[in-house]
């Protein structure tokens, strides 16, 4: 990978911008009216979308944003309060707006769980028999109330990227002033979302770009 000046963002930051905003629309639009309760399916749908733009958009803010330095501080917190969307949507302005004002836009990422342990695996036969496993209670219906948030989140970012761009760079910075083992806290070798099977391919392709541009960014020796 190489990395990419001000001329190649301005081409590649803009088509960028309208492909998250086609995921946000895309995650609305499985909403439709219904969020008290999310019919069964319906979560799994959402963030398979919204997972791949919410890592595209982390890394396309990263990309963007300028190299700040500052005092020693302690790290702030990994998400940014937004404000209302201003564009029309399935959702009402009133689920929106209590959405938005709970919703933040995280830029960690998880590493992922550790790797299994490998090698045999010795069962005890000769013990009394284990009791039976307890039922689980069934699962409390799922409001879609925090899913909206996250889009809402992400669809801010979208209508304020020099904003958010500039946020993210205050962030790291306090992380490198105060020594944090992961200074850009990004999975670049498990980018969320991009495992599933089905993913559009245009869209497996632009998030691979950015998380290659970002992680040579994040790599690239000093000078």
């Amino acid at each position: 990978m190489f990395p990419l000046d001000d001329q190649d963002m301005d081409i590649v930051a803009p088509e960028s911008w309208l492909r998250l905003g086609s995921i946000v629309a895309m995650a609305l639009a499985f909403f439709g009216e219904a969020l008290d309760v999310l019919p069964r399916g319906l979560a799994a749908k959402v963030l398979a979308v919204l997972k791949p733009g919410e890592a595209m958009a982390r890394r396309l803010l990263y990309l963007i944003a300028p190299e700040m330095s500052v005092p020693l501080m302690k790290a702030g917190p990994s998400g940014h309060a937004v404000n209302a969307p201003t564009h029309p949507s399935p959702v009402s302005p009133a689920q929106a707006g209590a959405a938005s004002r709970k919703a933040t836009f995280r830029f960690t990422e998880p590493l992922g769980s550790a790797p299994k342990p490998q090698g045999p695996r010795i069962r005890f036969l000769d013990g009394p028999p284990l009791p039976p496993r307890p039922q689980r209670p069934p699962r409390a219906p799922q409001s879609g109330a925090r899913l909206l948030a996250r889009i809402m989140a992400l669809r801010d970012v979208i209508n304020h990227p020099d904003a958010h761009a500039k946020r993210l760079a205050r962030w790291l910075a306090r992380r490198r002033a105060a020594g944090a083992t992961r200074p850009v806290p990004f999975n670049f070798d498990n980018v969320p979302g991009l495992n599933r099977q089905r993913l559009d391919p245009d869209l497996r392709a632009d998030a691979e770009f950015l998380n290659a541009a970002a992680h040579y960014k994040a790599h690239a020796p000093p000078g």
